[in-house]
């Protein structure tokens, strides 16, 4: 073996191939992410969204303490279905991360894969013993019918059977990402991006217990800096695309300000909200504001520029 021989095989023992390399720097240089992914089954899906009847309500917000669940009840005090009920749920398993970890799973999807000789193409499975089936995948129509099963098994069907006609799901971790990927799945979906002042919000969350998890157990938000960053990440995506999945920006603070957003809200919903629960309060636990500081303050302030300012808080 000569000596440049004997090099690369040291380097392959420690870094591994050159091919191997060079695909995985290729790899990263493309910045796979749930949108490209999601773009790229789009592509490949045929599934019509003119034959889908579900329209489910995401509401998404900036964290915990935005007002969310205040905007939930208004949403399932709908009085336009007569014979029925609206009910949206409430951070359903919110640690496990549920419709985060199926996200995760189309970011591998992009141009040059999977090949197409992957896809089973409908030879009968008796003569697959002469195939090669190394690589043997389901059409990727059901690729989605198994995506949507899940969310359907999960929270439609429950929902009917309690008698609700229309579902939803609010959440307070999921990013624009994440909507990305909710509207893959159901086409007509609806989503609400729901934000409030960071420092109000922060006052009522440690009030709260500041005890949360953006991602358990690996992600703790147990300072202001976390809090602000967490709020930061989410508005930033919401900011940017809410309008491209066809969303509805709504600021917490504009809901009881007269009724133009209300409205706005109910005409995007197709929904008639219940206006007496405009100014009821319904307490929970830690309903109350914590003591925050001046260091908590400026670390806090820090963690949300500049994009708080963007939105009109100082």
């Amino acid at each position: 073996m000569s000596l440049r021989s004997k090099i690369e095989t040291i380097r392959n023992a420690f870094m591994g191939t050159r091919r191997a390399r060079a695909d995985y720097e290729q790899a990263l240089s493309g910045k796979p992410s749930i949108v490209s992914g999601v773009r790229q089954l789009d592509k490949l899906c045929s599934i019509a969204a003119a034959d889908d009847h579900e329209s489910p309500i995401f509401l998404f917000s900036t964290g915990w303490r935005t007002g969310s669940t205040f905007l939930q009840r208004l949403i399932i005090s709908d009085s336009t279905l007569s014979d029925s009920s609206f009910l949206v749920w409430g951070e359903p398993y919110n640690v496990c991360g549920i419709i985060q970890h199926m996200a995760q799973t189309v970011i591998p999807f992009r141009e040059d894969w999977p090949p197409t000789r992957y896809y089973y193409n409908a030879t009968d499975p008796t003569d697959l013993k002469r195939e090669w089936i190394a690589n043997l995948y389901p059409p990727i129509d059901d690729l989605w019918r198994g995506h949507r099963a899940l969310f359907d098994s999960m929270f439609a069907i429950p929902a009917k059977r309690a008698g609700a006609s229309r579902w939803g799901i609010k959440e307070v971790r999921l990013g624009i990402e994440h909507a990305y990927y909710l509207r893959w799945v159901y086409p007509k979906a609806r989503f609400l991006f729901l934000y409030r002042d960071p420092l109000a919000s922060y006052r009522s969350y440690v009030g709260f217990g500041r005890d949360c998890y953006y991602t358990w157990p690996d992600r703790p938000v147990f300072t202001p800096t976390e809090f602000g960053s967490v709020w930061r990440q989410l508005m930033e995506g919401f900011l940017s695309d809410s309008d491209t999945v066809g969303g509805l920006l709504v600021r917490y603070e504009d809901i009881t300000q007269g009724d133009a957003l209300v409205r706005k809200i109910e005409d995007y919903l197709a929904i008639s909200i219940d206006r007496s629960l405009l100014h009821t309060k319904i307490g929970g636990s830690g309903e109350k504001n914590g003591d925050v500081g001046r260091l908590e303050t400026w670390l806090l302030r820090r963690a949300v520029s500049p994009v708080a300012q963007k939105v009109g808080y100082t």
